[in-house]
């Protein structure tokens, strides 16, 4: 039992979701603490690859998801320091010893962290298991104290759930109620008005038009294209133009392995960058299941086949009109037809 001390649990928050409620809780009620506080990063140095949301937009919904959780805090000291967010220098900073509330994959990566070796001098660890993520690495990853947290694990992140917003997958089950309405009421994860705007290759244009453009079905058949000639699989164009705000076309595709779906992604972004265009937002580029990219008009995802088989997007947009796509052959199929 732990006697007046409090745990932190960490991250970008974007969006909090159950699980980091579930393990706020877990490490409550089994290690005993006086409180968990809840600690938005400001300026998440290892997820400058990607946008990430407005800091007050995270922190209002870190408060919806501890509202009603007397022993959670909010706290917004990351939030209010200038520069990148340490978690050694976040530490430092306090005055009493806390515990340091982890899931096992992120507790794999400390030795990447800011300043790692002095982490074991300055916090405990909490770790919630992780599918696939050995015990014995994870205390090989870090050489201070580990308590380990029994939860039921819970396949949910704020990366999937980003994902399920841009998809128009519905993702209530994963986010409280509240948090829900606030990522809805806020546009959050989903394009302005202006979004294509942002896409370097296209013009200004509204989202009047009932059909796609030819420049995005162009965009959409090249990244087509790209993926195909590196073995990837059940290419499908959907016509979104009609049915969803977030954009006009969603490119679908699968992967041989999860190693094929991180190289059918950079392809399509190797030839989209030709086009002049760069992706918005990327996600899922850190584990191969599921790697989505962001060109405003067009959104592509390259999946595993079980993840795709999981989310079947072409059942859920079985309305949408396909677009033509003939592949070039590739060099075996030109290779058999000589």
């Amino acid at each position: 039992m732990l006697l007046d001390v409090q745990g932190i649990l960490g991250g970008t928050f974007d969006p909090p979701h159950d699980v980091h409620l579930s393990m706020a809780l877990a490490a409550l009620e089994q290690l005993d603490l006086d409180a968990v506080r809840l600690m938005p990063a400001g300026d998440p140095w290892q997820k400058q690859d990607r946008g990430v949301s407005d800091a007050s937009h995270r922190l209002a919904m870190v408060k919806l998801l501890a509202d009603g959780e007397d022993k959670l805090l909010v706290d917004s000291t990351e939030i209010a320091r200038q520069g990148p967010s340490y978690t050694v220098e976040t530490l430092e900073q306090l005055d009493d010893r806390f515990v340091l509330i982890l899931g096992a994959d992120a507790a794999l990566r400390i030795p990447s962290w800011h300043r790692a070796e002095d982490l074991a001098d300055l916090v405990d660890l909490a770790v919630v298991p992780r599918p696939g993520v050995a015990k014995s690495a994870v205390e090989a990853a870090f050489n201070g104290t580990i308590r380990w947290l029994e939860m039921t694990p819970v396949d949910a992140s704020s990366t999937l759930i980003r994902k399920l917003v841009r998809s128009g997958v519905d993702y209530a089950e994963l986010v409280p109620e509240t948090v829900a309405t606030y990522i809805e009421s806020h546009g959050l994860y989903r394009p302005r008005e202006n979004r294509r705007e942002e896409s370097l290759s296209s013009s200004p244009m509204a989202k009047q038009s009932q059909t796609a453009t030819q420049d995005a079905v162009d965009a959409a058949r090249t990244a087509a294209e790209a993926i195909h000639s590196k073995s990837g699989e059940d290419l499908v164009l959907l016509d979104l133009s009609d049915l969803l705000v977030v954009t006009d076309i969603f490119v679908l595709a699968t992967g041989t392995s999860r190693r094929n779906v991180l190289t059918l992604a950079d392809e399509a972004v190797d030839a989209l960058r030709e086009l002049d265009r760069r992706p918005i937002r990327k996600e899922g580029t850190d584990h191969g299941q599921w790697v989505l990219l962001d060109y405003g008009d067009v959104i592509i995802h390259v999946f595993d086949r079980e993840t795709r088989e999981y989310y079947d997007l072409e059942r859920l947009w079985a309305g949408a009109p396909r677009i033509e796509f003939a592949p070039s052959p590739s060099r075996a199929e030109a290779s058999e037809v000589s």
